[in-house]
């Protein structure tokens, strides 16, 4: 939609990214491979590189977004693909860490995509979720009502909005046997939603 091509829109979105990149760096590791699940128009991929060029990033998204410039994506340190399976197209343990970032709620089984991300990151990796959890029922229509706002601004993004509680999630950590290493959050400016962090630990093989 137009709404997204508009310069305040971009603007608006690269602060919001430099958020989440200053905030989910001390998570990740010095270097090594890294899966973005759900990049979007993979400004936070860019950023995370800028602010270290050790790192290999590989945004993957259902679709292409009509933000994306196709120029950042001659990095040698990024990639993009685009996914048309349900699971998630890599080898068992092909990451050192993955990362979704505020994309859980635009899958249709949140969980099913846990343990996918799981599956493909390293053994003894990481797997790092930002995601909007709700605490209550005013909360979650909060969330929801300006989920859908802001997404129905672009083209194609899926808004199914299945947003989880705070609770299911740490339920779906420990089923999964994710070890939480650290947790965190941040609102996230002008709309100040509550994004938490988890720096989750994958079992060793």
């Amino acid at each position: 939609m137009f709404l997204a091509e508009l310069p305040l829109y971009k603007k608006l979105s690269g602060k919001r990214s430099r958020v989440l990149a200053e905030a989910v760096l001390p998570l990740l590791p010095e270097n090594g491979s890294i899966l973005d699940f759900g990049c979007g128009n993979m400004f936070t991929a860019k950023h995370l590189i800028d602010l270290n060029p050790n790192l290999k990033i590989t945004g993957m998204d259902v679709i292409e977004d009509q933000n994306l410039d196709k120029k950042i994506l001659d990095h040698p340190a990024l990639s993009f693909k685009q996914i048309n399976s349900r699971e998630i197209p890599f080898h068992d343990h092909t990451f050192d860490t993955t990362m979704v970032i505020s994309t859980l709620h635009h899958t249709p089984e949140p969980e099913y995509y846990i343990q996918e991300l799981k599956r493909v990151t390293k053994p003894g990796g990481n797997l790092i979720v930002v995601e909007e959890m709700y605490l209550n029922t005013v909360d979650k229509i909060w969330t929801s009502g300006q989920d859908w706002v802001l997404n129905k601004m672009k083209k194609g993004v899926p808004v199914p909005l299945n947003f989880r509680p705070y609770r299911h999630y740490l339920q779906v950590f420990r089923d999964q046997h994710l070890t939480i290493r650290k947790e965190t959050f941040i609102r996230m400016p002008i709309t100040l939603m509550h994004h938490y962090i988890f720096q989750l630990q994958v079992p060793q093989v």
